[in-house]
């Protein structure tokens, strides 16, 4: 079976790290796999088995299709995508699979009517998540999966993380003013800040005036997450609409207690007895924060590798692709 996986992209973000877990697998399985698209020193990792070519624009994806010939499937990640892998078919001449990463309408404004009809031209309409499917016309649900790894030491750091995109929708202030009002950095802990983002020097900005100067640690973009999940005491999630939340899942596969904004898919990975606060809720996340220190951190985290290991196994996401993928066109 020949496969390309597109995105219009030149970073290194949940999307991209998605295609690049789900792509060398899929060539593990007999696969021919073509992956166009994401930043050049990350798919670079992959390149001995999968064969990558970059594209940052629209256009250098279709022409990047069209160079590859004949295809059995073009998997499309986000619109940009989409559409390339639209106008380039009666040349590859495959099934079109799309995953719809994010909880909203493709396109904005005057363009949304025009890039709502792409949708009739995919063969399969994948959600992330029940949130995602519910916000978009996803024909199913295949819920992300990561690797399943040994669990962190028994004594991790006194750290709490957020790692992600420093953007709006994020919300990381609120975790800025929720670290402000908790206790925890009185008792040795500090607060990571893993990301790059439009926002980095507001933030920077807000905990300057909050006076956590001392106890925050701005670390910048991290190549690679996995020691730094690992070690953690507690992986924070702020955001109130995290379409899903790879992050949260790669916590959960190394025992990583999360505490997470009750809003978006978070329920759908943490599950219902995570530690939640209402979205926005600053004092509510403060006082979370401060309990985690008299819970019992270790069970909670085994409790969460146990529900990746049964929910989020990244080569069952991707048996289920396989399926997918061989069945008929509508």
């Amino acid at each position: 079976m020949r496969i390309a996986h597109v995105v219009r992209s030149d970073s290194f973000g949940g999307v991209e790290r998605y295609v690049g877990l789900v792509a060398p697998r899929l060539a593990a399985r007999g696969c021919q796999v073509a992956v166009v698209g994401g930043d050049p020193a990350q798919m670079n990792r992959v390149s001995d088995v999968v064969q990558w070519r970059p594209a940052s624009t629209t256009w250098q994806v279709a022409e990047e299709l069209k160079r590859l010939g004949r295809l059995d499937v073009v998997h499309a990640h986000m619109t940009a995508a989409e559409v390339a892998a639209t106008v380039t078919k009666p040349l590859h001449r495959a099934r079109l699979v799309t995953t719809l990463h994010f909880a909203s309408p493709r396109g904005s404004g005057s363009t949304r009517t025009l890039l709502r009809l792409l949708g009739r031209f995919m063969d399969e309409q994948i959600a992330i998540s029940e949130y995602v499917a519910k916000e978009t016309c996803a024909n199913r649900v295949l819920l992300n999966g990561v690797e399943a790894v040994d669990p962190g030491p028994p004594t991790r750091d006194r750290q709490v993380l957020v790692m992600k995109r420093l953007e709006e929708e994020k919300h990381t202030d609120v975790a800025l003013r929720a670290w402000s009002a908790c206790t925890l950095r009185n008792s040795g802990w500090r607060l990571l800040i893993a990301g790059r983002g439009s926002e980095l020097s507001e933030l920077r900005r807000l905990s300057a005036d909050l006076g956590l100067s001392d106890s925050v640690e701005w670390l910048g973009f991290v190549d690679d997450p996995a020691e730094l999940l690992a070690h953690v005491g507690v992986l924070l999630a702020p955001a109130p609409a995290e379409p899903f939340g790879l992050t949260v899942v790669e916590a959960m596969a190394r025992a990583t207690p999360v505490i997470a904004a009750d809003g978006g898919a978070h329920r759908e990975t943490v599950g219902r007895d995570g530690w939640f606060f209402p979205v926005d809720d600053v004092a509510a996340c403060a006082r979370i924060l401060d309990d985690a220190e008299y819970r019992d951190l270790p069970a909670y985290g085994a409790q969460l590798r146990s529900r990746q290991r049964e929910l989020f196994d990244i080569d069952a996401h991707v048996n289920e692709l396989m399926q997918i993928y061989r069945e008929p066109v509508r």
